[in-house]
Protein backbone atom coordinates (compact mmCIF):
# COMPACT_ATOMS: atom_id res chain seq x y z
CA UNK A 1 0.00 0.00 0.00
CA UNK A 2 1.21 3.01 -1.17
CA UNK A 3 2.37 6.35 1.26
CA UNK A 4 -1.51 8.17 -0.40
CA UNK A 5 -3.92 4.97 0.50
CA UNK A 6 -2.73 4.86 4.06
CA UNK A 7 -3.15 8.40 4.72
CA UNK A 8 -6.47 8.23 3.29
CA UNK A 9 -7.41 5.59 5.55
CA UNK A 10 -5.55 6.44 9.04
CA UNK A 11 -7.48 8.15 12.17
CA UNK A 12 -6.32 11.51 12.72
CA UNK A 13 -4.83 10.79 15.99
CA UNK A 14 -2.77 8.40 13.44
CA UNK A 15 -2.00 10.93 11.06
CA UNK A 16 -1.26 13.89 13.74
CA UNK A 17 1.47 11.22 15.04
CA UNK A 18 3.07 10.35 12.06
CA UNK A 19 3.78 14.62 11.20
CA UNK A 20 5.14 14.75 14.30
CA UNK A 21 2.65 16.86 15.94
CA UNK A 22 1.54 15.22 18.73
CA UNK A 23 3.45 12.31 21.01
CA UNK A 24 2.10 8.66 21.21
CA UNK A 25 1.85 9.86 25.22
CA UNK A 26 -0.60 12.50 24.20
CA UNK A 27 -2.40 10.39 21.93
CA UNK A 28 -2.73 7.69 24.46
CA UNK A 29 -4.00 10.07 27.09
CA UNK A 30 -6.63 11.69 24.87
CA UNK A 31 -7.96 7.89 23.52
CA UNK A 32 -8.11 7.31 27.63
CA UNK A 33 -10.43 10.56 28.18
CA UNK A 34 -12.42 9.69 25.01
CA UNK A 35 -13.73 6.68 26.35
CA UNK A 36 -14.80 8.53 29.63
CA UNK A 37 -16.28 11.66 27.41
CA UNK A 38 -17.79 11.96 24.44
CA UNK A 39 -15.48 14.24 22.55
CA UNK A 40 -13.73 14.02 19.39
CA UNK A 41 -9.82 13.22 19.46
CA UNK A 42 -9.02 16.30 17.98
CA UNK A 43 -11.07 18.28 20.71
CA UNK A 44 -9.37 16.86 23.68
CA UNK A 45 -5.91 17.51 22.15
CA UNK A 46 -6.94 21.11 21.34
CA UNK A 47 -8.07 21.23 25.30
CA UNK A 48 -5.05 20.33 26.77
CA UNK A 49 -3.35 22.88 24.58
CA UNK A 50 -0.93 19.98 22.44
CA UNK A 51 -2.14 21.53 18.96
CA UNK A 52 -4.02 24.22 17.55
CA UNK A 53 -7.79 24.28 16.35
CA UNK A 54 -6.84 25.22 12.81
CA UNK A 55 -4.05 22.71 12.58
CA UNK A 56 -6.98 19.92 13.68
CA UNK A 57 -9.68 21.32 11.40
CA UNK A 58 -6.95 21.45 8.72
CA UNK A 59 -5.94 17.43 8.97
CA UNK A 60 -9.67 16.43 9.24
CA UNK A 61 -11.01 18.80 6.74
CA UNK A 62 -8.70 19.29 4.18
CA UNK A 63 -5.91 17.16 4.18
CA UNK A 64 -7.76 13.88 2.21
CA UNK A 65 -8.46 16.17 -0.54
CA UNK A 66 -5.20 17.53 -0.89
CA UNK A 67 -2.61 14.44 -0.98
CA UNK A 68 -5.23 13.59 -3.99
CA UNK A 69 -5.26 16.80 -6.39
CA UNK A 70 -3.27 16.11 -8.94
CA UNK A 71 -2.11 20.26 -8.77
CA UNK A 72 -0.06 21.53 -6.04
CA UNK A 73 0.73 24.54 -4.16
CA UNK A 74 4.26 25.53 -2.90
CA UNK A 75 4.83 23.92 0.21
CA UNK A 76 5.19 27.03 2.84
CA UNK A 77 1.24 27.37 1.05
CA UNK A 78 0.08 24.37 2.95
CA UNK A 79 2.22 25.18 6.25
CA UNK A 80 0.75 27.90 6.64
CA UNK A 81 -2.87 26.62 5.66
CA UNK A 82 -2.39 23.83 8.45
CA UNK A 83 -1.50 26.97 11.16
CA UNK A 84 2.62 25.19 11.52
CA UNK A 85 3.85 28.62 10.39
CA UNK A 86 2.26 32.16 10.76
CA UNK A 87 2.37 35.05 8.33
CA UNK A 88 5.97 36.51 10.69
CA UNK A 89 7.82 33.34 10.57
CA UNK A 90 7.03 33.20 6.78
CA UNK A 91 8.58 36.78 6.32
CA UNK A 92 11.19 35.92 8.56
CA UNK A 93 12.80 32.73 6.87
CA UNK A 94 11.99 34.90 3.28
CA UNK A 95 14.52 36.96 5.10
CA UNK A 96 17.11 34.44 5.63
CA UNK A 97 16.94 32.84 2.34
CA UNK A 98 17.53 35.84 0.56
CA UNK A 99 20.90 36.77 2.76
CA UNK A 100 22.53 32.86 2.08
CA UNK A 101 25.47 32.85 -0.47
CA UNK A 102 23.75 29.93 -1.66
CA UNK A 103 20.36 28.92 -2.24
CA UNK A 104 18.94 27.21 0.11
CA UNK A 105 15.16 25.76 0.63
CA UNK A 106 12.69 27.06 2.56
CA UNK A 107 11.79 24.24 4.15
CA UNK A 108 15.54 23.30 5.37
CA UNK A 109 15.85 26.87 6.61
CA UNK A 110 12.35 26.26 8.45
CA UNK A 111 13.68 23.47 10.73
CA UNK A 112 16.85 25.43 10.59
CA UNK A 113 15.12 27.99 13.05
CA UNK A 114 13.30 25.47 15.30
CA UNK A 115 9.78 26.48 13.36
CA UNK A 116 9.15 22.86 12.20
CA UNK A 117 10.33 19.55 12.88
CA UNK A 118 12.04 17.73 10.18
CA UNK A 119 9.93 15.23 10.27
CA UNK A 120 6.94 17.39 9.58
CA UNK A 121 8.40 18.83 6.79
CA UNK A 122 9.31 14.69 5.83
CA UNK A 123 5.66 14.35 6.14
CA UNK A 124 4.07 16.75 3.82
CA UNK A 125 6.76 16.07 0.99
CA UNK A 126 6.03 12.33 1.22
CA UNK A 127 2.32 13.07 1.00
CA UNK A 128 1.77 15.54 -1.30
CA UNK A 129 5.07 15.57 -3.37
CA UNK A 130 5.92 11.67 -3.40
CA UNK A 131 9.48 12.99 -3.66
CA UNK A 132 10.92 11.78 -0.26
CA UNK A 133 10.21 8.92 1.91
CA UNK A 134 10.45 9.60 5.13
CA UNK A 135 11.44 6.38 6.25
CA UNK A 136 9.51 6.60 9.54
CA UNK A 137 8.44 3.54 11.47
CA UNK A 138 4.72 3.41 10.79
CA UNK A 139 2.50 3.77 14.57
CA UNK A 140 -0.32 2.45 12.78
CA UNK A 141 -0.36 -0.99 14.84
CA UNK A 142 1.35 1.72 18.45
CA UNK A 143 -2.41 3.33 17.64
CA UNK A 144 -4.24 -0.08 17.36
CA UNK A 145 -2.37 -1.06 20.87
CA UNK A 146 -3.69 2.20 22.55
CA UNK A 147 -6.85 2.32 20.73
CA UNK A 148 -7.46 -1.53 22.34
CA UNK A 149 -6.34 -0.98 25.72
CA UNK A 150 -8.11 2.19 26.18
CA UNK A 151 -11.54 -0.32 25.55
CA UNK A 152 -10.19 -2.52 28.05
CA UNK A 153 -8.05 -5.57 25.85
CA UNK A 154 -5.23 -6.79 27.15
CA UNK A 155 -4.19 -9.59 25.15
CA UNK A 156 -1.42 -8.80 22.73
CA UNK A 157 0.35 -11.35 22.01
CA UNK A 158 2.98 -12.18 19.65
CA UNK A 159 2.16 -8.98 18.06
CA UNK A 160 4.91 -7.24 15.59
CA UNK A 161 6.19 -3.79 17.59
CA UNK A 162 9.75 -4.06 15.82
CA UNK A 163 10.60 -0.03 16.33
CA UNK A 164 7.66 1.08 17.40
CA UNK A 165 7.68 4.63 19.23
CA UNK A 166 6.00 3.79 22.36
CA UNK A 167 7.48 6.47 25.19
CA UNK A 168 5.99 7.07 28.22
CA UNK A 169 2.87 4.78 27.43
CA UNK A 170 0.91 3.30 30.17
CA UNK A 171 0.42 -0.73 29.54
CA UNK A 172 0.28 -2.48 32.94
CA UNK A 173 -1.13 -5.77 32.95
CA UNK A 174 -1.05 -6.34 29.53
CA UNK A 175 0.08 -9.62 27.67
CA UNK A 176 2.80 -9.15 24.75
CA UNK A 177 4.18 -13.09 25.11
CA UNK A 178 5.67 -14.48 22.23
CA UNK A 179 5.72 -10.68 20.60
CA UNK A 180 8.53 -8.62 18.30
CA UNK A 181 9.09 -5.59 20.19
CA UNK A 182 13.25 -5.38 19.03
CA UNK A 183 14.40 -2.16 18.89
CA UNK A 184 11.31 -0.39 20.27
CA UNK A 185 11.40 2.26 22.16
CA UNK A 186 9.28 1.96 25.71
CA UNK A 187 11.30 5.08 27.84
CA UNK A 188 9.51 5.99 30.90
CA UNK A 189 6.69 3.36 29.82
CA UNK A 190 4.60 1.40 32.70
CA UNK A 191 4.12 -2.18 32.08
CA UNK A 192 4.12 -3.27 35.59
CA UNK A 193 2.82 -6.67 36.11
CA UNK A 194 2.91 -7.57 32.45
CA UNK A 195 3.44 -10.71 30.81
CA UNK A 196 6.51 -10.61 28.32
CA UNK A 197 7.04 -14.41 28.10
CA UNK A 198 9.78 -15.78 25.56
CA UNK A 199 9.43 -11.74 23.71
CA UNK A 200 12.39 -10.53 21.31
CA UNK A 201 13.46 -7.18 23.46
CA UNK A 202 17.06 -6.85 21.88
CA UNK A 203 18.51 -3.62 20.86
CA UNK A 204 15.25 -1.77 22.85
CA UNK A 205 14.87 1.14 24.64
CA UNK A 206 13.80 0.63 27.99
CA UNK A 207 15.73 3.41 29.88
CA UNK A 208 13.35 4.46 33.05
CA UNK A 209 10.61 1.59 32.13
CA UNK A 210 8.67 0.32 34.95
CA UNK A 211 8.48 -3.45 34.64
CA UNK A 212 8.00 -4.06 38.30
CA UNK A 213 6.24 -7.57 38.70
CA UNK A 214 6.72 -8.15 35.15
CA UNK A 215 7.55 -11.80 33.62
CA UNK A 216 10.23 -11.71 30.83
CA UNK A 217 11.34 -15.42 31.58
CA UNK A 218 13.21 -17.12 28.17
CA UNK A 219 12.90 -13.69 26.32
CA UNK A 220 15.55 -11.94 24.31
CA UNK A 221 17.21 -8.59 25.82
CA UNK A 222 20.44 -8.19 24.17
CA UNK A 223 21.97 -4.67 24.12
CA UNK A 224 18.84 -3.65 25.52
CA UNK A 225 19.03 -0.32 27.34
CA UNK A 226 17.39 -0.46 31.13
CA UNK A 227 19.20 2.25 32.39
CA UNK A 228 17.45 3.58 35.52
CA UNK A 229 14.95 0.75 34.91
CA UNK A 230 12.25 -0.34 37.55
CA UNK A 231 12.85 -4.11 37.72
CA UNK A 232 11.13 -4.48 41.24
CA UNK A 233 10.19 -8.35 41.64
CA UNK A 234 10.63 -8.66 37.65
CA UNK A 235 11.10 -12.29 36.44
CA UNK A 236 13.91 -12.94 34.01
CA UNK A 237 14.34 -16.47 34.54
CA UNK A 238 16.40 -17.63 31.58
CA UNK A 239 16.46 -14.53 30.13
CA UNK A 240 19.31 -13.63 27.42
CA UNK A 241 20.86 -10.39 28.95
CA UNK A 242 23.78 -10.04 27.00
CA UNK A 243 25.34 -6.62 27.01
CA UNK A 244 22.40 -5.17 28.61
CA UNK A 245 22.77 -1.98 30.14
CA UNK A 246 20.84 -2.20 34.03
CA UNK A 247 23.26 0.56 35.51
CA UNK A 248 21.51 2.69 38.16
CA UNK A 249 18.25 0.37 37.72
CA UNK A 250 16.50 -0.87 40.61
CA UNK A 251 16.33 -4.88 41.22
CA UNK A 252 14.96 -5.47 44.55
CA UNK A 253 13.78 -9.12 44.46
CA UNK A 254 14.52 -9.47 40.65
CA UNK A 255 14.61 -13.37 39.57
CA UNK A 256 17.76 -13.65 37.29
CA UNK A 257 17.64 -17.86 37.51
CA UNK A 258 19.26 -18.98 34.58
CA UNK A 259 19.53 -15.89 32.79
CA UNK A 260 22.86 -14.90 30.77
CA UNK A 261 24.34 -11.95 32.14
CA UNK A 262 27.94 -11.82 30.23
CA UNK A 263 28.96 -8.30 29.31
CA UNK A 264 25.88 -6.88 31.29
CA UNK A 265 26.35 -3.49 32.75
CA UNK A 266 24.65 -4.18 36.37
CA UNK A 267 24.14 -1.70 39.19
CA UNK A 268 26.90 -1.28 41.56
CA UNK A 269 24.79 -1.48 44.83
CA UNK A 270 23.00 -4.03 46.07
CA UNK A 271 21.25 -2.72 49.43
CA UNK A 272 18.09 -5.29 48.47
CA UNK A 273 17.80 -8.97 47.79
CA UNK A 274 18.58 -9.81 43.88
CA UNK A 275 17.78 -13.69 42.76
CA UNK A 276 20.27 -15.83 40.93
CA UNK A 277 21.26 -19.59 40.96
CA UNK A 278 23.69 -21.57 39.94
CA UNK A 279 22.64 -21.56 35.91
CA UNK A 280 23.20 -18.09 35.79
CA UNK A 281 25.86 -16.57 33.64
CA UNK A 282 27.92 -13.67 35.08
CA UNK A 283 31.21 -12.26 33.35
CA UNK A 284 34.36 -13.98 35.31
CA UNK A 285 35.18 -10.83 37.22
CA UNK A 286 31.72 -10.51 38.45
CA UNK A 287 30.68 -12.60 42.09
CA UNK A 288 27.56 -11.94 43.02
CA UNK A 289 27.91 -13.73 46.42
CA UNK A 290 30.64 -10.78 47.27
CA UNK A 291 27.99 -8.32 45.67
CA UNK A 292 25.20 -9.52 47.94
CA UNK A 293 22.99 -11.44 45.52
CA UNK A 294 21.70 -14.08 47.21
CA UNK A 295 21.76 -17.41 45.05
CA UNK A 296 18.57 -19.76 44.85
CA UNK A 297 17.97 -23.37 44.31
CA UNK A 298 16.56 -24.91 40.87
CA UNK A 299 13.02 -24.56 40.46
CA UNK A 300 12.67 -21.67 42.67
CA UNK A 301 11.34 -18.26 42.27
Amino acid sequence: MNNQSNSLSQPLGQILIEAGLISINQIEIALREQEERELRIGEILVAHGWIKQETVDFFAEQWRSLITESKKQPLVYYFQQASLLDTEQIKAILRLQKLKHQKVRFHHLAVEQGYLKQKTVDFFLAYLFKIHDPKSISIAKPYEVLKKYSKGVVNFSKIDLQKAPMMGVSLREVILDGSNLSSIDLSKANLSQSSLIRVNLISANLSQVILSEANLSNSFLTQANLYEAHLEKANFRAAILQEVNLQASYLSQANFAGADLSKAKLPLDYPYDVYYDQDTIFDHDFDPKLRGWTQIKQGSE
